[in-house]
């Protein structure tokens, strides 16, 4: 059968970028190739940024401008900026545009002493002291560039009008009135029935963890946490003379089974838990066994401490304790300060109305007062409607960041923990990888932060916890394969 003439698909020129107003720079797209559009301009542009070509500062082309220019699709354009933007190489500012903010040049890591492995105080500090311009892939704080969108839209000069009064007022130590309504119509909105007399704020949730502990727990207490959880909890728990219990954390929630058996067991008077976006390992609970977990803690007389830190990074509608309880066994803990920047300690608690007086008295014991500048400050980003744009940028570049970071990591021979949302990455380390491999990478400059710190008695584990917001740069992987192929200092 006679077949008609192939025709060539025609030639694709390459595209012409008018960048920083006056260069003319080609950037190469094939439309045919089996990489997507997005990942073709996202790596050209980044190229471009780390060679120099595009220098600090310079504005890119509107999403539209450069959709209309090539022919792409508006999509494209905005999941390749998103790219740019998680790799650390971008920044979009509202009303303006979206500017390139990596320098031309990547120096090499700086060397970092390395902490005490068994001390998680010293591994915090050096994850909070970190310099922006040192890798710290194991850090629990985002980019300080990440954050900085949390302070557009005319928050900062709205808030300055004001200051002079702000300052001269005397903090309520429960919180202003006006910050804690807003925190009850946000809880509301969850299905999360709290008064505003029922909520106490406090500087950041690492505070309202302590009030939680001084107000209800006694030197020589049981309490149970979760294995992993949150790493500096487990010494703030100790220094209060309380005896630890591990709890083996799932996908879905608290092991059950582990949870009966250590209540009949040992007689814990609390647990402290994140049902929401868990750190290290992003997993959410699920409602079912929320459910079970609430019985077996009315069964137990057990009071339930959920740390909801970082559960404003979920994207859908998950369910909390606080929910389902309505306060009878919870105590709900919350936090603004790891999302819009750690200058900012700014957090609360919302409990039933006894209990929330119960850490009022002890705020007023140990504190005395408030903050009221930054509750004001929290009070116009979350009235303004900023702290809920804030919110969705952050989930978006997060999400763009996550299979780029996710797909480096199984490439070296990682397996990753599944999950959705939230800022970090639960990945086991590949078969045969050197014991000492935070040791070996902090003597390279890279803070990592392994398993171990994250279990309650400091177990053994092949396990790192990676922030997504810090494990762009190119360095990371390239570093870590040198050092899983056995390269020392």
């Amino acid at each position: 059968m006679a077949q008609g003439p192939v025709h060539a698909a025609p030639d694709r020129p390459p595209l012409r970028l008018v960048l920083g107003g006056h260069a003319r720079l080609g950037v190469e797209i094939d439309r045919g190739a089996a990489e997507p559009l997005a990942d073709q301009i996202a790596g050209r542009l980044a190229a471009m940024i780390r060679a120099g070509t595009l220098p600090h500062g310079t504005r890119l082309p509107s999403i539209r401008a450069l959709a209309r220019r090539t022919g792409i699709g508006v999509h494209s354009v905005v999941e390749a900026y998103a790219r740019l933007g998680a790799m650390g190489l971008a920044v979009s500012r509202a009303g303006s545009g979206v500017y390139v903010i990596r320098p031309a040049e990547l120096p090499p890591p700086a060397p970092l002493p390395a902490p005490d492995p068994t001390m998680a105080e010293g591994v915090a500090m050096a994850m909070l002291e970190a310099r922006e311009d040192v890798l710290c892939p194991g850090g629990g704080v985002l980019p300080e560039s990440w954050t900085e969108g949390a302070w557009q839209g005319g928050v900062l000069a709205r808030f300055h009008r004001h200051l002079p009064a702000h300052l001269r007022r005397v903090a309520p130590p429960q919180g202003g009135a006006a910050i804690r309504g807003h925190v009850s119509q946000r809880l509301a909105a969850r299905g999360i029935a709290v008064p505003p007399d029922a909520v106490v704020m406090t500087a950041g949730g690492t505070q309202a963890l302590q009030l939680v502990a001084q107000t209800f727990l006694s030197p020589g207490d049981t309490v149970l946490v979760e294995d992993p959880g949150y790493f500096m909890l487990f010494p703030m728990l100790e220094q209060r003379g309380l005896r630890l219990v591990p709890v083996e954390r799932r996908p879905d929630g608290p092991c059950l089974e582990a949870l009966e058996r250590a209540c009949r067991a040992e007689s814990p008077r609390a647990f402290f838990l994140q049902p929401v976006l868990h750190n290290p390992t992003g997993w959410t609970a699920s409602p079912a066994n929320l459910h079970r977990l609430l019985r077996i803690a009315e069964r137990h007389n057990l009071l339930l401490v959920e740390d909801d830190a970082h559960g404003d990074l979920h994207g859908g509608e998950p369910v909390r304790l606080m929910q389902l309880d309505g306060g009878a066994s919870v105590i709900h803990v919350a936090s603004f300060t790891k999302l819009i920047g750690q200058g900012m300690r700014t957090g609360f608690l919302a409990a039933s109305p006894e209990r929330a007086q119960a850490l009022l008295r002890t705020k007023v014991t140990t504190a005395l007062t408030g903050s009221g500048v930054e509750e004001q400050l929290l009070l116009e980003m979350l009235s303004s409607g900023q702290y809920r744009r804030h919110l969705e940028m952050l989930r978006a570049r997060l999400s763009a960041a996550r299979g780029l970071v996710a797909s480096r990591l199984r490439a070296l021979g990682f397996g990753i923990a599944e999950a959705e949302d939230g800022m970090f990455l639960w990945a086991e380390a590949p078969p045969g990888a050197r014991e000492d491999l935070v040791l070996a990478a902090r003597d390279r400059g890279l803070v990592l932060a392994g398993g171990a710190l994250f279990r309650p008695n400091r177990q053994p584990s092949r396990h790192f916890r990676f922030n997504i917001g810090r494990s762009t740069d190119p360095r990371i992987p390239e570093l870590l394969g040198v050092l899983l192929r056995g390269g020392g200092a």
